[in-house]
């Protein structure tokens, strides 16, 4: 009897010391196993409602950077809920930084204290040793050499999770983690509008291992039509919607290709409060939003899932100010009345409340997704019962005019247009 409880556990120890996430070659590219079983990454970016995430399809959440007390709030959530982790490690874009010892012994013992804290999760499956670290310069050889040290003190504390760095959409920068980061088991692109030439960008690199697609969805405000006075042209929900189905299928079609965190489950000011946001802001002074699904989460659940939702977003398919669509530079004079409209419809034909809001352009920016801070309101925020509303602008200034249309099931699709006043 000892002898069949000692082979047994025995086998337990075997099969927990083999039980790890790992990339293997297939037929056509690669594919992830985690525990031994092939897995597609239908990931989220952030942490935000993972109970919405799990129920429309996802399997994966993604952060940036988090102490040992923070990895463990983001842990309790993914497992109520089923999900694993691509966890961040958070590293400086300054490439001064990367000749700084003081700074690189305080991110070699953090790195350290993440891999003890955590080497035998099984929900986390992937670290993400810095986002983007080549964003704002040239970066030299010794940021990426950095990283790859970085890879080598996790995997020889931890050796069931995979690493990686994440970069954008840059030939240059995959052939320098190809030769400088030979540790690292796959490697994370952020890529936007080149979603359709990305694989053809990977086959053409250096690197020749497993990649995911570690941040995607609309067209970008740096990619996108201006107005005449230089505003860039924000697409609607609809747009998004269609969008992110897109290039979700473009995505899929590649075998190099092991799955992807859509950015952002969550909602954050980049040029508008709506831009990259797959859910509404919520406790806004005077805003009445709570945080409700944007069209492009039903999009996901969609592509997610095979499967048609059981409820979709309403459909804003087009928004006029005095006549004039975004493309035709909607110009006004101050103090004179302007008449907003908006085509809008419900396809389970819900009755639809409409908030308004005028935010002054946006003039503190940023980059790289660092802060930026919300623009002023212009007045008081409106709720109608049809999609139009009168406005009067008196200063001079270029300004937004936002509608969302709420369907009462969760939903709140959004547009907005962009306008001159003289």
């Amino acid at each position: 009897m000892k002898k069949v409880v000692f082979s047994i556990l025995c086998i337990f120890i075997c099969a927990a010391a083999s039980a790890q996430v790992k990339f293997q070659r297939n037929a056509g590219g690669w594919e992830l196993l985690i525990d031994g079983q092939p897995t597609y990454i239908k990931g989220v970016g952030g942490t935000n409602k993972m109970d919405v995430a799990k129920a429309a399809g996802a399997n994966a959440c993604r952060t940036w950077s988090g102490n040992v007390a923070g990895v463990q709030r983001t842990l309790e959530q993914a497992r109520a809920n089923g999900m694993y982790i691509m966890q961040g490690i958070g590293l400086t874009k300054d490439p001064k930084m990367y000749q700084n010892e003081e700074y690189k012994n305080r991110l070699r013992k953090e790195v350290r204290e993440l891999a003890e804290a955590f080497k035998d999760d099984k929900n986390i499956i992937m670290w993400g040793i810095g986002n983007e670290i080549e964003l704002n310069d040239d970066t030299p050889g010794v940021a990426w050499e950095f990283v790859n040290e970085l890879s080598e003190i996790i995997k020889s504390i931890d050796k069931r999770h995979a690493t990686s760095t994440v970069i954008t959409y840059n030939q240059k920068s995959l052939n320098q983690v190809a030769k400088y980061c030979p540790s690292l088991d796959f490697v994370g692109i952020n890529c936007y509008g080149g979603i359709q030439s990305l694989r053809n960008m990977v086959e053409k690199s250096d690197w020749k291992g497993p990649y995911l697609v570690t941040e995607w969805g609309p067209t970008g405000w740096w990619e996108c039509k201006k107005t005449a006075w230089g505003a860039p042209i924000e697409q609607s929900s609809e747009e998004k919607r269609l969008c992110y189905e897109e290039r979700y299928n473009i995505i899929q079609s590649d075998p190099a290709c092991v799955g992807s965190f859509v950015f952002l489950w969550g909602q954050k000011e980049e040029r508008t409060p709506t831009w990259f946001c797959m859910f509404t802001e919520s406790n806004v002074e005077g805003l009445p939003l709570k945080g409700e699904k944007a069209a492009t989460v039903e999009g996901m659940e969609r592509v997610w899932t095979g499967k048609e939702p059981s409820q979709t977003a309403p459909l804003i398919s087009s928004m006029t100010a005095g006549g004039k669509s975004v493309l035709q530079d909607p110009t006004f004079t101050a103090g004179k009345k302007i008449k907003v409209k908006a085509a809008v419809k419900d396809r389970e034909n819900k009755k639809l409340t409409y908030v308004w809001e005028v935010l002054k352009e946006a003039t503190i920016t940023a980059t790289g997704g660092a802060y930026e801070p919300r623009p002023d309101r212009v007045g008081e925020v409106v709720t109608t019962t049809k999609p139009t509303l009168n406005l009067k602008i008196d200063e001079p200034g270029a300004y937004r005019v936002y509608l969302y249309a709420l369907d009462g099931t969760g939903y709140a699709s959004a547009t907005n247009l962009p306008i001159l006043v003289k």
